[in-house]
């Protein structure tokens, strides 16, 4: 199936990437999966449901700001290869998943990959150089998210000119550090980084840019999933901001022009409807 979208085409249907957080502290399921077996339970119902990936994390990345308070605490390596490798080895060598590691720190990497993830996706955009080292000497893919600081939404971290071309300019920059590091450049792939140092409106306009970070020939994988710009965008018809479990309306509209864009895969949380809405919105590209 070829997706044609303006200036871009995608031969190959867009991955669906489970969400599942070995975490106490996520913003959205945080303590739900942080036992090996009950993870692995939710991980293979994704699977069925329609995952082509599972994207496990031990670590929360959620930002400092107004939606989330002080942000997520960070843990040492030991402590989240503890919550992170028994489940990457089970979901491997028993169900034969398609795994990723959610990691900014380097032995994690390796540890996950030599357990057999196939991709680390990093939210910092391969801010430490051993992730980078980890990364050029297996043959995982890597993905580089866009982010400013700790990715808190405030003046400082918000301040672009023209939104999609200077994110666009900056993941550049860390995929040249990436090359140069020893990761094959056919072997990155770029996030927009949505809801990480980006107001409401800023992330709405990195949606509507997928794809501008199609056109540079990386594949691309977009995270809308229940944040929080999805509250600011839209609230409840009362005013109230809707948390993270009533964000899903949202949800699929962001990844439906993510899928218009171009992107090669999304990551999200509730599996079952983003399949149905990431194949129905490929449907309506190849009519575009």
């Amino acid at each position: 199936m070829t997706i044609r979208g303006e200036g871009q085409s995608r031969d190959t249907p867009c991955e669906v990437w489970g969400v599942l957080n070995v975490t106490p502290d996520s913003f959205s399921d945080g303590g739900r999966f942080l036992d090996a077996e009950r993870a692995v339970a939710h991980a293979l119902t994704m699977l069925a449901d329609g995952a082509d990936r599972i994207d496990v994390g031990g670590e929360s990345s959620r930002p400092a700001g107004k939606a989330y308070g002080a942000g997520a605490e960070q843990i040492t390596e030991a402590e989240e290869l503890r919550r992170v490798l028994p489940v990457v080895e089970l979901l491997v060598k028993e169900h034969g998943a398609r795994v990723s590691i959610d990691t900014v720190k380097g032995e994690v990497a390796r540890a996950c990959v030599a357990a057999g993830a196939s991709v680390v996706n990093d939210v910092s955009g391969g801010r430490d150089p051993s992730l980078l080292r980890a990364v050029a000497e297996t043959d995982a893919d890597l993905v580089l998210m866009h982010n400013r600081g700790d990715g808190a939404v405030d003046a400082g971290n918000t301040a672009y000119g023209e939104v999609v071309g200077e994110v666009l300019r900056e993941l550049e920059g860390r995929v040249e550090a990436a090359v140069d590091a020893g990761v094959d450049r056919s072997r990155i792939w770029l996030d927009p980084g949505v809801g990480f140092a980006k107001t409401a409106a800023q992330s709405a306009a990195l949606l509507g840019g997928v794809r501008e970070f199609v056109r540079t020939g990386h594949r691309v994988l977009v995270g809308a999933s229940r944040k929080s710009f999805v509250a600011r965008v839209a609230p409840a018809a009362n005013g109230d901001a809707p948390g993270p479990g009533e964000r899903l309306g949202g949800s699929i509209a962001a990844l439906t022009a993510a899928v218009l864009g171009g992107a090669h895969a999304v990551r999200v949380h509730d599996v079952r409807e983003s399949y149905q809405a990431v194949r129905v919105a490929e449907a309506i590209g190849v009519l575009r």
